[in-house]
């Protein structure tokens, strides 16, 4: 297939101008979420985040013939709808698995400095053990902490062994994290499959954060478990985003914009992988693209503290601290809630984060080097 092709790419998305402009006669940025049909009539090529809902309704009566989608999940697109139509549809499986995970610890570590958290003698739930779960399930392991893990179509594929029922995930476990895909019907559906039922298994004083779908979990009775001071709440997705109420956001302890994936490597690899996908699709050389940044430096002798676990905390804290974006949501209240476009803005405005592998740790402790290793750090 020939070059010049016209692309039009989510204006949010790192990286598009040098992995793409080689392909493209015209490469034009749109705001994902407020995108329509008119703005596709000359489009051949698509490439969204999950913020797009690519269904007939957006498509039809289009020239796109591929789209490409920057993210781990597809619960946004109608892949049914685009394979009866003849359109390619490619999407980046995994691309910010590491991002999210390391987001969760990042948590993990606030959570320890700010309550003295000792998350780590703790029985986590992890539920959906997808791409995301699973490999934060394998970082657990590694650190030696119990988990509990719930996927019943792993288990089902898989046989049983290594996983638990839900229930027993959430009547067990100290935290409890969410990475259940938003599948909305069908026999393993989990649009808001955490209900009130579900909320009263918790344990008093357990830790929930969900870094997965918003409405997996229903806002009414997560909002009335919140007022009865029951349980903790950590959110990075909302059970009604873009909008997400003042009364909710007030209520849990940390707040971000639906950003856990939103490390640099996570981002460059989501392009990465379109930009692969979308060269063999045309037939063309993948080009070099972009370098890394340079790798943020730390100096572990710089927070006084040898015990591996104060000193992980501290270090995932130098990289991401939660805090700031809790502070920053609160921050874009307006009217009763932080509304879509602000919510918007925020993800947009995001800082630009690293993961824990790209930091060049230095004088790190010999007593917390195997700690800081499973972590997540390279040194």
């Amino acid at each position: 297939m020939a070059a010049g092709l016209r692309i039009l790419a989510d204006e949010n998305m790192p990286h598009v101008e040098p992995w793409f402009s080689g392909l493209a006669v015209s490469l034009t940025r749109r705001p994902g979420r407020t995108l329509t049909k008119a703005d596709l009539m000359e489009t051949d090529v698509l490439l969204v985040r999950s913020v797009t809902q690519v269904n007939a309704e957006l498509l039809e009566g289009t020239p796109v013939r591929f789209v490409g989608s920057a993210t781990i999940g597809t619960d946004h697109v109608d892949t049914d709808w685009l394979a009866e139509q003849g359109i390619t549809f490619h999407h980046a499986p995994g691309c910010n698995a590491q991002s999210v995970v390391d987001w969760v610890l990042s948590v993990f570590a606030r959570l320890h400095l700010d309550h003295d958290l000792g998350w780590w003698q703790q029985t986590i739930g992890i539920v959906g053990a997808g791409n995301v779960g699973g490999l934060l399930a394998k970082r657990l392991n590694a650190l030696g902490v119990r988990t509990l893990v719930s996927d019943p179509p792993r288990a089902e594929r898989e046989g049983s062994n290594g996983f638990t029922d839900l229930n027993t995930v959430l009547m067990a476990a100290d935290i409890v994290c969410l990475h259940a895909p938003l599948v909305r019907d069908g026999q393993h559906a989990t649009h808001g499959m955490i209900g009130a039922e579900e909320l009263a298994q918790l344990k008093p004083g357990t830790w929930l954060i969900n870094a997965g779908r918003g409405p997996v979990i229903q806002e009414a009775p997560l909002q009335q478990a919140l007022d009865d001071d029951r349980i903790n709440v950590v959110l990075d997705v909302w059970p009604d985003e873009p909008r997400v109420s003042e009364r909710l956001l007030n209520a849990v302890e940390h707040a971000s914009p639906h950003v856990a994936g939103y490390s640099q490597e996570g981002k460059w690899t989501g392009t990465r992988m379109l930009a692969e996908a979308l060269h063999h699709w045309a037939g063309k050389p993948l080009p070099q693209g972009p370098d890394y940044p340079e790798a943020p430096k730390l100096d572990a002798q710089f927070f006084n503290t040898a015990n591996p676990e104060q000193l992980g905390s501290e270090l995932i804290q130098a990289l991401h601290d939660p805090a700031r974006d809790t502070v920053a949501m609160h921050q874009s209240v307006k009217e009763g809630a932080v509304q879509p476009t602000d919510f918007d803005a925020l993800r947009k405005a995001y800082p630009k984060r690293r993961e824990l592998a790209a930091a060049q740790l230095s004088h790190v402790p010999v007593e917390a080097e195997a700690w800081l290793r499973q972590l997540g750090f390279e040194f």
